[in-house]
């Protein structure tokens, strides 16, 4: 598969087709040029919500080296006050916004790496803030996110924390002051964390992108903010942020990891199976060395595009997302169209039998799932494998020949069943293998 041609986030009977866009001098920007406005000393994480109650939203930043946090006002229009700063602990690294005490407006809970702790700054409704109050977690923790994981109504906070490999939960008491944290295990050196509902039972779980491991930890809440043991799902190198929503339009969250260190892969997509399984995965590249993405309907359409972070080059990469005229088909080709035209014609047969004689190009539709192994591994080359058995082997030329002499009809790998669309373009036979 060509990722930067065509890039298909697949999972079994579904697919989100996105078409990417780099760019490094926009020359039809739908943005005005940049206006900076001056924080801390290395600023790490940026979080907007409305933290003076005026009905806009205003920054939040974590400065890294200069260990406090940056509060920049919104004047209404875009513009912003100059920054007033708030002490944290050492090195903070993430920060997130939400009422934490119950009194209606946005607090502050920042990660702090170097002193491994977790500082609180309650909002006094005005957007100043008090005087930081710390809990303790996990060595170096990375990353922290708040919502309710306990069911009681108040936001917890979830950290991962990158040297213990864990995650850390602090149950919030209800006034904004937390429980002593309880760890859970995950991969190795867990970069990234974020929660959200993946199972379907109404509770907030777990996705944590573990850095060393590669790998991505699932982890289910038991309805009462305690959770499962981890589930692994390993994918590409050097995982740094995760990002869960729905990306398929079929009601489920699904997972986006940004991947750093990689010079083939960057972004890898899990489609979620409704149960908080993540049986395939899809990975592409936009950029390189990425460091962060967040999804969003970015182009008015009703899906949720991605914009992602590329460290390397200097851009941000815009994916935006095609399935919104609903729950798409599981990969987007077109059974015997082998050479990738859109077209299903006796050139098709020529273009395979060059390949299997080593001497034409390879079949541009490929398509991935654990449950099948070729000579490619769990990839398919799906638009030829015509007799539906899950394999591109000689005999799909033998049926293709047959097919367009009108005496056998074509069949997929029941794994992909090809989009209603593209298969109605040329012909009715075309059958599921039993």
């Amino acid at each position: 598969m060509n990722f930067g041609k065509r890039i298909f986030l697949v999972w079994a009977g579904v697919i989100a087709l996105l078409t990417m866009h780099n760019f490094s001098i926009a020359q039809d920007s739908l943005f005005a040029p940049a206006v900076n406005y001056g924080v801390g000393s290395g600023p790490t994480s940026v979080f907007a919500s409305d933290l003076d109650g005026d009905g806009d939203n205003d920054l939040a930043v974590a400065n890294y080296n200069s260990n406090n946090v940056s509060i920049l006002r919104n004047n209404g229009d875009g513009t912003f006050q100059a920054a007033v700063n708030y002490g944290a602990g050492s090195a903070p690294q993430s920060i997130f916004a939400c009422d934490l005490d119950n009194d209606g407006d946005n607090d502050l809970a920042v990660a702090n790496e170097d002193s491994n702790n977790v500082s609180i700054l309650r909002n006094n409704g005005d957007g100043t803030f008090q005087a930081a109050v710390n809990y303790g977690v996990g060595s170096s923790p990375r990353s922290v996110f708040a919502c309710d994981l306990d069911g009681d109504g108040d936001n917890d906070l979830a950290v991962a924390n990158d040297y213990s490999v864990t995650v850390s939960i602090l149950r919030n008491n209800g006034d904004g002051t937390f429980q002593a944290a309880v760890n859970y295990g995950v991969g190795s050196c867990p970069w990234s964390v974020f929660a959200c509902d993946l199972d379907g039972d109404g509770d907030n779980d777990l996705a944590v992108a573990n850095d060393y491991s590669a790998s991505v930890s699932i982890l289910r809440n038991n309805g009462d903010g305690t959770f499962q043991a981890a589930g692994e799902y390993y994918i590409w190198d050097f995982p740094k942020s995760v990002f869960a929503c729905d990306l398929d339009g079929d009601g489920d969250n699904d997972l986006a990891v940004a991947h750093w260190q990689s010079s083939v892969i960057s972004i890898c997509i899990l489609m979620n199976n409704g149960d908080g399984t993540f049986p395939a995965v899809v990975c592409y590249e936009p950029g390189g060395f990425c460091t962060s993405l967040f999804a969003c309907d970015l182009d008015g359409d009703g899906d949720n595009d991605l914009a992602v972070a590329n460290w390397s080059s200097n851009q941000v990469s815009i994916l935006r997302n095609l399935s919104n005229t609903g729950p798409p088909p599981h990969c987007a080709y077109l059974p015997g169209d082998i050479n990738g035209d859109d077209l299903r014609l006796d050139g098709d047969v020529t273009y395979g039998v060059r390949f299997f004689k080593q001497i034409g190009n390879r079949p541009p539709d490929s398509c991935y799932h654990d449950s099948i192994n070729t000579t490619r591994g769990h990839w398919l080359y799906v638009a030829g494998d015509v007799n539906g058995n899950c394999e591109f082997r000689a005999s799909d030329i033998t049926r293709l020949v047959a097919y367009f002499k009108l005496i056998a009809p074509l069949q997929y790998c029941h794994f992909f069943p090809p989009p209603p669309m593209r298969e109605s373009r040329q012909g009715p036979l075309i059958l599921p293998k039993d």
